[in-house]
């Protein structure tokens, strides 16, 4: 009987414990990071309206008369004239902005001129092959860069650890100097033409396969749920260089800050204190990656915005069929709505990486969670 109401007592302490950590979860989500997604959505409305303002004005600044390249250049003026009035291009812009912007609060960023498409129709099929390629990027420096150049600079280690740190160091501060597009034509020079190692530059898959089974729209992702291997694998050796070239240029920012705030870290006074009190060197290791994560986390949002961008030259030289070219494609065809289009998915999204980041800060960050 005493054993038995020892482990109702234990049972009700860990019941009691559990509801106190929840209560306090919520609690915490109600007083710091609900207030603090209030304030945020009161920004996040001029923010993007300001895109659409500038992005709206500056793609008309582009060269070339989209009238013009749909109609051809054997087309009379009283035709060019019609085509211009019926597409609403012969409005003055105040009044091409206000219809543009009262088209997308109902769910209407336009139509492409050049696919037919309507514009979110174009953004939703492509997106997910540029979403692969940022995430697969980031995985790899977080999972693979930033572990290795952590180990390289914590605690102990001798002269060959030290000069791999110097080397990793030097690379974060050099891969940014690397053009994207030309480390791509590189190593498709080398491990395609040369070697025959990798796929022809040919898009996500090999020229004569289909498509997996669209669930997700990441050909990788696909495959895997619907099991069809073959696409897999093939989806995979496709990924590989372009990922790698994502990688190699963008990834240094992470591994650099990860690389500073960890030889800080290293010299403050709670590390020291920890080292005094003789705590093993794999919990004070534990107690620094945990104290980088707030630094790092902030720069993988700078990175994400930095990996759109080299998207774009990145999928146009392995034809990749994403985001990014489908933005190259629209600035050479003066395609506005196209353009404007992809900006502004991509300001949006942009602007809900950060807002993820900054409620991690509330979740890593122990003197943000205790204040107040």
């Amino acid at each position: 009987m005493k054993d038995s109401a020892d482990g109702t007592s234990r049972l009700n302490i860990g019941h009691d414990s559990t509801r106190v950590h929840s209560t306090r979860t919520v609690t915490f989500f109600l007083r710091k990071i609900l207030p603090y997604l209030g304030r945020r959505a009161l920004f996040i409305g001029p923010q993007i309206f300001g895109v659409l303002l500038l992005v709206f004005v500056f793609v008309r600044l582009i060269p070339g008369d989209p009238a013009r390249l749909m109609a051809g250049p054997f087309v009379n003026d009283a035709a060019l004239g019609r085509l211009r009035e019926s597409w609403g291009l012969s409005d003055p812009l105040h009044i091409q902005f206000s219809i543009y912007v009262k088209n997308i609060f109902q769910g209407d960023l336009g139509s492409s001129w050049y696919t037919g498409n309507p514009v979110l129709t174009d953004i939703m099929i492509r997106l997910p092959a540029t979403a692969e390629l940022i995430i697969l990027a980031l995985l790899a420096s977080l999972i693979f860069l930033l572990p290795i150049g952590l180990k390289s600079v914590s605690p102990g280690g001798g002269v060959g650890k030290k000069i791999a740190g110097k080397a990793l160091f030097a690379y974060g501060m050099a891969a940014g100097a690397f053009p994207d597009f030309w480390l791509a034509l590189l190593l498709i020079l080398i491990f395609y033409a040369v070697l025959g190692w990798a796929p022809p530059p040919t898009g996500q898959l090999d020229i004569a396969m289909s498509a997996p089974t669209r669930i997700t729209g990441m050909y990788l992702v696909d495959s895997l749920i619907t099991g069809n291997w073959i696409v897999f694998k093939a989806s995979l050796s496709h990924l590989i260089l372009p990922v790698f070239t994502l990688t190699f240029v963008y990834g240094g920012g992470i591994l650099k800050i990860g690389i500073v705030e960890s030889e800080k870290i290293q010299r403050s006074k709670f590390i020291n204190f920890a080292k005094v009190s003789g705590l093993p060197p794999s919990q004070i290791q534990r107690y620094i990656t945990r104290a980088v994560q707030p630094s790092v986390a902030t720069m993988t949002a700078v990175t994400f915005g930095f990996l759109i961008g080299g998207a774009v030259l990145v999928e146009t030289v392995f034809s990749w069929g994403g985001l990014g070219q489908y933005a190259v494609q629209s600035v050479i065809n003066s395609d506005y709505a196209a353009v404007q289009g992809v900006v502004l998915v991509l300001a949006v999204i942009n602007l809900f990486i950060y807002i993820v980041v900054d409620i991690l800060y509330f979740l890593i960050d122990p003197r943000i969670k205790n204040l107040g």
